[in-house]
Formats: C-alpha cells, structure tokens, sequence
C-alpha cells in the first residue's frame, strides 16, 4: 500500500483540532475516518496509516511511548480479531511539526504532486524543508513591509 498524504493529513488534523490534548480511536471514528471494514476488522488504509504514524514516532500514548500498537489501546488476537481500549493518544511534536506542515496547501500540493511514491523519510523531511522556506517568505514579507 502506498502512502496517501491527503489521508495522513486529515487523519493529523483530527488531533490539531481536538479541544484536549489526547485523543483515542473512537474520536478519530466520530470525525468521520474510517475505521472497520465491512467484516468489522480494521480497515486496512486506517491501520497502514497508523502504523506508519506510530513507527515514525508522530504519534504517542500518555506515557509519551510509541513501542507498538499496544501502546495505543490496540490489541490483535490470534484470530486476526482487533480490540481497541481506550487509550488516550497524542501527537508528538514530530508529529504537530508533520501536521502544522499538511495545513499549508501549498505545501500539501507540493507532497502530493512531487513526493508522491518517496519514502516516508523524504516525505517528512520534504515537509519541514517546504514549512522552513515557507516560513522565510513570511518572514522575509514581514520585514520588508
């Protein structure tokens, strides 16, 4: 499965916009991601995407730990079957850097039409290059004016 950077970025914002500090799985349900398939597993775009956002250190449990799905309040039986608890999350600040970066359209443009099979790596770091340049130009507006 490929990364879909539209869908990590709704998926980030859902914690951005959150009145509180942590949020868990059925938040993230009742913003309207999908979260169960049809045979009421997890679906597979949501659980790509979290693991991703997991392994990359983007988002934490209250204990500000990211070792594995447990640490978030999912738990995969033998069977395949998935029990979520919950469990408050959080985004890290890796993960607001990666997040406040996918608000801007422009640069959420520019991941998608030119970043659009790079790694996860090479799209973070693009992120952040874009914000700072972005930002430069703010900046640099600002002290001109």
């Amino acid at each position: 499965m490929k990364i879909n950077i539209e869908y990590f970025s709704n998926l980030l914002d859902i914690f951005l916009e959150a009145k509180t500090a942590h949020i868990d799985i059925p938040i993230i349900r009742n913003a309207g991601i999908k979260i169960e398939n049809e045979q009421g597993g997890f679906d597979e775009e949501f659980f790509f995407h979290l693991q991703i956002a997991l392994e990359n250190e983007l988002i934490s449990n209250r204990d500000l730990k990211f070792n594995g799905l447990k640490s978030i309040g999912i738990t995969i039986g033998a069977d395949g079957d998935v029990v979520l608890t919950d469990t408050p999350i959080r985004l890290t600040q890796k993960g607001h850097d990666f997040a406040n970066a996918l608000r801007e359209k422009e640069i959420l443009i520019k991941l998608k039409s030119e970043f659009k099979n790079a790694p996860f790596k090479m799209i973070f770091e693009g992120s952040q290059k874009l914000m700072e340049h972005f930002l430069k130009k703010k900046i640099d507006t600002l002290m001109s004016s």
